[in-house]
């Protein structure tokens, strides 16, 4: 097993193994590593049935159970069961389920059939993100709390910031999904600090207001140092890739909008990372 950085200061690409078949020890060792190291691992090439991603990714902990009761999702343009109402316009970066008390810990797409029309999946790295950052603006930054929303039923949601001062005529807070979390989290498995703020689903810092200009002029800050092109990477996916990543530190977007043209991958989500 060979693990290669990937450019975009995040996320390397894992060589040389063949995930038809269970890891042994020591390539588990090297895997952990990996993800703690980078927090996105990209695998190429794999020719996958669903048990096989399954006992890959939890290699890296226990698998998240959606609100349907199932363990797997689509992402896709086909008409399939438990595909995931993600749309298909282009989505900004988030981290999934910030809106949530508690954010989904890991993600990972599997390529099953992807047309080269595909837009890629971009990511964000906000451990580098945070580091970048002046000691002063870090320690600002790290006693403050973001306020993350999305509604379900705006129809212009996806490609769209969610923010309490745009919601749509008659809509409430109490009616859109919601919560706060630090602005500034640590990774439970690694102790390192990752800014926890995203242009899709974070409406404003709480300490300051929802309606603060200064809160916003600072979110922007923030937006420019997780979003910088050095700080980013994009995959485009070939059918047979794997991709896996650390949710609560790293970003992800839809670059683009799907077209009519096949993107179909499977998707699994890890409830911690764990092992």
């Amino acid at each position: 097993m060979e693990i290669v950085p990937l450019d975009g200061n995040v996320g390397a690409e894992v060589r040389g193994v063949d995930l038809t078949e269970p890891l042994g020890d020591a390539e588990l060792g090297t895997l952990r590593q990996a993800f703690s190291d980078h927090l996105l691992l990209v695998v190429r090439g794999q020719d996958l049935a669903g048990a096989d991603h399954d006992r890959f990714i939890r290699y890296l902990g226990p698998l998240e159970t959606f609100d349907n009761g199932a363990q797997v999702q689509f992402m896709t343009n086909k008409k399939v069961e438990n595909a995931a109402e993600a749309g298909s316009a282009r989505l900004l970066f988030h981290n999934d389920g910030a809106y949530r008390e508690h954010p989904r810990a890991g993600t990972s797409l599997y390529a099953l059939e992807v047309s080269p029309t595909s837009p890629p999946t971009s990511f964000a790295n906000g451990v580098r993100a945070y580091e970048s950052l002046p000691a002063d603006l870090q320690e600002e930054v790290g006693k403050l709390t973001a306020f993350h929303m999305l509604d379900l039923e705006d129809p212009y949601g996806e490609s769209n910031r969610q923010r309490i001062t745009e919601l749509r005529p008659g809509r409430t807070v109490e009616e859109v999904r919601h919560a706060v979390h630090p602005a500034v989290i640590t990774l439970p498995h690694s102790g390192r600090k990752a800014l926890f703020v995203s242009e899709f689903y974070t409406s404003h810092l709480v300490e300051y207001g929802e309606s603060s200009g200064e809160g916003e002029s600072l979110l922007q800050t923030l937006f420019a140092a997780l979003y910088a092109d050095d700080n980013t990477h994009s995959h485009h996916y070939t059918d047979g890739d794997l991709v896996v990543w650390d949710n609560l530190a790293v970003q992800h977007a839809r670059s683009g909008a799907v077209d009519t043209n096949p993107r179909h991958l499977r998707r699994l989500v890890l409830r911690s990372v764990d092992w």
